[in-house]
């Protein structure tokens, strides 16, 4: 003998899956939404604090290659630069030729007024009198995903030097062009390396720097 199921019970349970055929309830939808945002609360400081290592780590490496470009331009006898390309985001260091002159405003007077012209090669071949330092770098350095050159100041330009690509010199006798170079992240977080003039040593503040906070008009 089969027993039906009461009418009220199969109207219920008809009733339920075409609640569950028709879509989530609002209390299924509010149980998603408090996930997701538990999800983004965790997930949004980790992003940041990737993108602040990153920049850590780039500010370390390469006050460390300051210092190896400096006592090699000084064991070596030859002009050093350190090579920044502003669009492509990496940078490298280069040694020039032995006894490589550089050429200033008073270089340029005193071969006029002898009549010599020590820079009349064309520019293709100035280009190659300086070669990768490969004991310093091996390559052209990338910096980390997500960080990148907001400026730099240096001799180089009177303005604060937004692309292209700008350099440091550093000469055997020591001597270091004054350079800032001012590095930010995706959430802005902003950090200044200070090349000393005198000593190879970089100097960082976890703040954008201004020329006249360092160095003397």
């Amino acid at each position: 003998m089969s027993v039906n199921p009461p009418l009220s019970y199969m109207n219920r349970s008809h009733q339920f899956r075409q609640q569950k055929e028709g879509g989530f309830t609002l209390i299924e939808l509010m149980v998603v939404m408090l996930m997701l945002g538990l999800i983004s609360a965790f997930a949004l400081p980790s992003i940041s604090s990737f993108f602040r290592v990153s920049l850590n780590t780039v500010t370390r490496k390469f006050a460390g290659q300051v210092k190896d470009t400096f006592n090699s331009a000084v064991l070596t006898g030859r002009v050093h630069r350190i090579v920044y390309d502003l669009e492509e985001k990496k940078y490298w260091v280069e040694v020039g030729p032995k006894g490589h002159l550089m050429e200033t405003e008073h270089s340029k007077e005193v071969d006029e007024s002898l009549g010599k012209d020590r820079y009349k090669d064309d520019e293709e071949e100035k280009k190659t009198t300086f070669e990768l330092a490969s004991t310093i770098t091996r390559e052209k350095v990338s910096l980390p995903e997500g960080v990148e050159f907001k400026d730099i100041i240096s001799e180089q330009s009177v303005e604060p030097i937004t692309e292209g690509v700008t350099f440091t010199h550093i000469f055997p006798n020591g001597l270091t062009e004054k350079t800032i170079i001012h590095l930010q992240d995706q959430d802005q977080h902003e950090t200044s390396l200070v090349i000393s003039t005198v000593i190879g040593k970089t100097r960082v503040f976890e703040y954008y720097i201004k020329e006249e906070e360092v160095f003397a008009k």
